[in-house]
């Protein structure tokens, strides 16, 4: 028990050199200006500064959008004429077109 009381006394008295920590001045200042700083730049709803980039890119977005557009239809229509001919000519080698009555 009296080591114990000994090793807790240890312990309190190295606190005793300690010194309160200086800080430079305008410290407090320059942080919060940094923060503000950081703030600001994250607070940006437009990574590119100039309208005209905005405006290129979703024109040439528009403009991919709608000749795909346009080629899905054309391969629709070239694949709804060929299946209609395949069906067509698999029913006539198998003689499906004719009506026989049994």
């Amino acid at each position: 028990m009296k080591k114990n009381i000994q090793d807790i006394e240890k312990i309190l008295n190295s606190f005793d050199g300690i010194q309160t920590a200086e800080v430079k001045p305008f410290f407090h200042t320059r942080v919060m200006a940094r923060l503000e700083k950081e703030t600001a730049a994250e607070n940006t709803w437009m990574p590119v500064r100039k309208p005209v980039w905005v405006i290129a890119v979703l024109s040439c977005l528009l403009m991919a959008n709608i000749y795909l557009i346009f080629q899905q239809i054309k391969q629709t229509k070239t694949t709804d004429t060929s299946e209609t001919s395949s069906l067509q000519n698999f029913a006539s080698e198998y003689h499906l077109n004719e009506t026989t009555n049994y």
